[in-house]
């Protein structure tokens, strides 16, 4: 990718439309030169902005409205514009991006800004036009880096790689994370991390269990070990570790419990058997004692229920006569009554018959009678109706006469009100034609007043959407303002912390050297004396006597080289945790000074947007509070509100006025046209009134009757009198037909009467000789028969033969229980119970008693072997399960750098390959750059793991003294040197692991004003052989000494308009 062609308009710090064409230069290397903030970092800006949205660096974001520039009005629309070529082998080509960014324009009516959103467009090499939601993806295809790739490769920016170079290794590792991808090795960590915890939760799980069963464990209190066993049980039970020692020793003596609990559940069941063989013979022998004893029972219960039913015999008998005599006589009873019901049957027929043939002749005559009226009232009918149908056909014509009178009447009625009607539509239709008039002239003048309602109503919406835009920025302003406090507290808790350890490592650090001095200074004293013979030369003065040998301090004379040692390393800890506590007060210190500073930018900005948009008279005063602004905002939005309803009921009765207007001059057309229509329909309403008016007097000269009442009168008449002769004929028919059958019935009777009493008589006869031959039969006479049923109810019979019933099962069961009683006493002696039952009740205890050992036992020993069942299988899973937590932990620690002197992590490891790659890279330039003097390394690999993680820390090498020392000792000049060796050798390596990259350009953004003479001839040469034939490499800087060195240059600069360009070639 090589930039051809940039435009930038109304963009940062450039107004007007401003064209900077690459293509100019004869050299690949050029300067873009000008004084401090004229503008020349904008460049780079543009081209980022122009291929990935977002401008600047990672620490100052720039994007949106903050890109407009403010050095031409919102009228002028910002964007950049962007020509690029990609080189693809031998064929290259070229693309154009223009990208507008997010920003403020003047209302189309009316004052006021209205926010535009932003947009891109991407012109192909084949001039279409590549869809706007897959711009930005394509972009970055092309490209073949992301925006943070592009920034490291194509930008060197102003102490960036400062930062990196003198970044402690956990801070390059989270960079070179993101720009290599090494992210794997640590989702490997955690992996690891993860399965490592699992096995460590397997394995308290394990312990749970072990001690969950370990708990169930039952120990007899005869037991020979049974209070080592306990001891030991406690032990497991309310240990936090699980000792394998003691599992393994309760395994042993639980597995001889449960051998020992074996033998002795045997012996028990042995026991629980024989008493039970006793207590089953005893049982037997009771219960047959008791059955017998009740056979005894049953025996005398027998005889004694026998004795009561002889004694019962003569009652029965006269019972059983009873029972025959109450039978005979109901028998009697029913042949008696089909006897009487015969007799009266034959009675009751022939008072019928005579009853009949006396009531004949009297029918006959009735219905002869009846037959005469009915004739004459049927000739009376047809006389009436005859009547009716003249009177009718009369009168209907005259009703029909006074129907359509009455619809004259009312036609005439109807077409009087219709020229009232039409008089009155006729007279408003003038006066609406009137009024119409009238009102458009009020309207077109209300609508000439109103006529900038709605241009009003589009500013105070400006007004609204700056106020809302306000709310956010204050909002945005509170947040701030709240991470600015907690970043305080966080600054002031990280001055604490490091002021404590600070004070912990100066002390400590005075007792170390302390204690050193006085252990070198005694050493040699120490020594001596122990090699102090009497008559022996001193080792030191070689002196024969030793009056005064070397005395250590009481607190000093257990000092030993190993405590010595043991206390430097704690202040090596000290001091490495003093520095640590140090980076992280600077870091937060300064993060502080960026948030106030950020915080002081926002309150400024948000008080002259204020003050551009709030009413004249808001006083906003010079140090604008948080407070403040809220209360402003408030009083400002407080009067936007009591402005609304006013403006939108202005702006709706404009509406309602201009639609009203639009149409007035159709509508009084049509008010003009109805008026004519009335006055038409005026003339046709009078002409019929006349017309219905004639008619009318036509049909009252043809009337038959005076009145319609009249009419109706004798129609009414002749309608009464019909239906009067049809009720009189109507009823002398219905009598005369009743007389004949009467007649009829009577008739009948007489017939069927003299039909069936012969049979009837003969049917009683036959019943009266029956009842006879039954009271002889059954020796009864009519009065003794009578007595029994009028005496005795017949249901007694099933009383009485109940009472037989009963005695007779009685007496049949007794004699059944004293045959069987008898066959089985027969001559045995009758026995005691409660010697029986106290022999049972004996063998009972015993067999309780050997049933409550055998179960005691066998719960032991079953609780017991479940429990070693269970605790066998889990220590062989145990010893899986440490094994592999073994292997994971011994992995995670060392691949996470959790091994003391090997704290290097796996990720850290593989990115020394990287770094390792981009020194490669970097010192090529750096050792050009210092003539041979320094060569970046990197920490040594054996040391890197001591103490914390060092293995992406830098160290510098020096020829002349053939050390190494930390980067952080290099003179400013030599840490730019560095710097953009670093930077430079970093964009190698992205490149070369990027196979779709082909970037031809790279900016470098000051930096070389630390440099000398010397130095910067040297980076200059440096910079020109890596621009070759083919890559461009800008330097933007305003270092005058650049501009002798440097032929091709980009002139930047800025006045009251803004920031302008103009190349100057060699």
């Amino acid at each position: 990718m090589r930039p051809v062609k940039l435009t930038m308009q109304a963009f940062g710090s450039y107004g007007k439309r401003t064209v900077i064409d690459f293509e100019k230069t004869n050299q690949n290397l050029f300067l873009i030169t000008g004084d401090t903030g004229a503008g020349k970092s904008t460049i780079f800006d543009a081209i980022v902005f122009a291929l990935y949205g977002e401008a600047s660096s990672g620490i100052n974001k720039k994007d949106g409205t903050e890109l407009q520039s403010q050095y031409v009005g919102p009228e002028t629309e910002p964007f950049v514009e962007l020509v690029f070529s990609e080189a693809t082998g031998a064929e290259k080509k070229t693309y154009t991006v223009r990208r507008v960014p997010r920003h403020f324009r003047p209302l189309k009516r009316g004052t006021g800004v209205k926010e535009e959103s932003g947009s891109v467009s991407l012109i192909m090499p084949d001039d279409s036009e590549y869809p706007q939601k897959e711009t930005d993806r394509k972009l970055e295809e092309i490209v073949g880096l992301t925006k943070n790739q592009f920034m490291q490769v194509a930008m060197i920016a102003q102490g960036e790689f400062m930062e990196l170079l003198r970044a402690k290794s956990d801070d390059k590792k989270v960079i070179f994370r993101k720009l290599f991808h090494t992210e794997l090795y640590g989702k490997i960590v955690e992996e690891l991390g993860r399965r490592r915890k699992g096995k460590q939760q397997e394995m308290g799980q394990i312990r749970t269990v072990c001690q969950t069963e370990t708990a169930h464990v039952e120990v007899p209190a005869d037991y020979e070990k049974a209070e080592e066993l306990l001891t030991l049980k406690k032990r497991i039970v309310s240990s936090d570790r699980l000792s394998v020692v003691d599992l393994e020793e309760m395994l042993t003596i639980l597995e001889e419990l449960c051998s020992t609990l074996k033998e002795r559940c045997s012996t028990a069941g042995k026991e629980y058997r024989e008493a039970n063989r006793l207590y089953l013979e005893k049982r037997d022998a009771c219960t047959a004692g008791l059955q017998l004893l009740r056979r005894f029972q049953e025996l005398e219960q027998a005889e004694r229920e026998l004795e009561e039913c002889r004694a019962q015999e003569k009652e029965i008998r006269d019972a059983a006569d009873q029972i025959r005599t109450i039978s005979a006589a109901y028998e009697i009873q029913a042949v008696y009554e089909r006897y009487m019901d015969a007799e009266r049957t034959v009675k009751k027929a022939e008072r019928s018959l005579a009853e009949q043939e006396a009531a004949l002749p009297g029918f006959s005559k009735i219905y002869e009678e009846t037959k005469k009226q009915a004739e004459a009232a049927n000739t009376l009918l047809h006389k009436e109706i005859e009547n009716y149908t003249k009177v009718t056909e009369k009168a209907e014509r005259a009703l029909a006469v006074f129907r359509e009178i009455r619809k004259a009447e009312e036609e005439t009625a109807s077409a009087s009100s219709a020229v009232h009607r039409a008089e009155k539509i006729a007279s408003e239709a003038r006066q609406n034609v009137s009024q119409l008039e009238e009102n458009e002239q009020k309207w077109r003048s209300q609508a000439e007043i109103l006529g900038q309602a709605g241009l009003l109503l589009e500013r105070w919406q400006g007004e609204m959407d700056r106020a809302a835009e306000t709310e956010t920025d204050l909002s945005s302003l509170r947040t701030l303002t709240r991470d600015t406090d907690k970043q305080k507290q966080t600054a002031d808790k990280a001055r604490l912390e490091y002021a404590g350890a600070s004070s912990i490592y100066e002390q400590k650090n005075r007792e170390y050297e302390n204690r050193r001095r006085i252990f070198l200074n005694a050493q040699a004293g120490f020594i001596a004396r122990e090699q102090l013979r009497p008559g022996r030369p001193c080792p030191v003065c070689g002196s024969l006597e030793h009056p005064r040998p070397c005395q250590l301090d009481e607190d000093y004379q257990n000092l030993s080289r190993e405590e010595l040692d043991a206390l430097g390393e704690q202040v090596s800890g000290l001091r490495a945790r003093q520095e640590e506590t140090a980076s992280a007060a600077r870091s937060a210190a300064a993060l502080l000074t960026e948030k106030e500073n950020n915080l002081t930018a926002e309150m400024e900005k948000l008080q002259r947007k204020l003050a551009g948009n709030v009413p004249e008279e808001t006083e906003i005063p010079e140090k604008l509070t948080l407070g403040q602004a809220e209360k402003i905002l408030l009083e400002w939005k407080h009067s936007l509100f009591q402005k609304e309803k006013g403006l939108k009921e202005d702006v709706q009765t404009l509406k309602r006025l201009q639609n009203r207007l639009q149409g007035i001059e159709a509508e009084k057309s049509e008010l003009r046209t109805a008026a004519e229509s009335a006055a038409q329909k005026l003339t046709e309403a009078k002409a019929l009134l006349a017309s219905c008016q004639a008619r009318r007097d036509s049909l009252d000269a043809s009337r038959e009757y005076e009145t319609e009442a009249e009419a109706r009168m004798a129609l009414s008449e002749a309608k009464a009198g019909k239906k009067h002769a049809e009720q009189n004929c109507s009823a002398a028919e219905e009598a005369s037909q009743k007389a004949k059958s009467d007649l009829e019935n009577a008739r009948t009777l007489i017939h069927r009467y003299h039909a069936e009493l012969p049979g009837q008589k003969k049917e009683c006869k036959e019943r009266k000789n029956t009842y006879e031959t039954a009271m002889k039969e059954k020796a009864l006479t009519e009065s003794q028969w009578k007595e029994q049923t009028e005496t005795r109810d017949r249901t007694e019979t099933v009383r009485l033969q109940e009472i037989i019933d009963t005695y007779n099962r009685k007496k049949a069961a007794a004699e059944s229980r004293r045959d069987s009683a008898k066959k089985e006493t027969g001559r045995k002696k009758r026995p005691v119970p409660e010697e029986l039952e106290a022999a049972r009740d004996q063998a009972k205890e015993r067999l309780d008693t050997a049933q409550k050992a055998q179960e005691r036992e066998k719960a032991y020993y079953r609780a017991d072997t479940e429990v070693y069942q269970s605790l066998k299988p889990v220590m062989e899973e145990r010893k899986k399960v440490m094994d592999e937590h073994r292997r994971l932990d011994e992995l995670y620690n060392l691949l996470a750098g959790n091994v003391t002197g090997s704290r290097m992590d796996i990720e850290t490891f593989v990115q020394r390959y990287y770094l390792e790659r981009i020194l490669y890279a970097a010192n090529r330039r750096f050792q050009d750059m210092t003539g041979g003097q320094f060569e970046l390394r990197m920490f040594d690999i054996e040391k890197a793991g001591k103490g914390k993680n060092r293995g992406l820390d830098l160290m510098v090498y020096s020829t002349v003294t053939g050390k190494e020392r930390e980067v952080r000792t290099l003179s400013g000049g030599e840490s730019f040197m560095a710097a953009l060796s670093l930077a430079l050798g970093m964009a190698d390596q992205i490149r070369a692991g990027s196979a779709s990259v082909n970037l031809d350009v790279m900016f470098i953004d000051e930096g070389f004003g630390s440099l000398d003479e010397h130095s910067r001839d040297k980076a200059v040469r440096v910079l020109q052989n890596m621009a070759g034939d083919s890559r461009m490499i800008g330097i933007i800087s305003h270092v005058s000494e650049l501009k002798q060195e440097i032929e091709d240059q980009l002139i930047v600069q800025k006045d009251g308009e803004g920031s302008h360009v103009r190349w100057q070639i060699s």
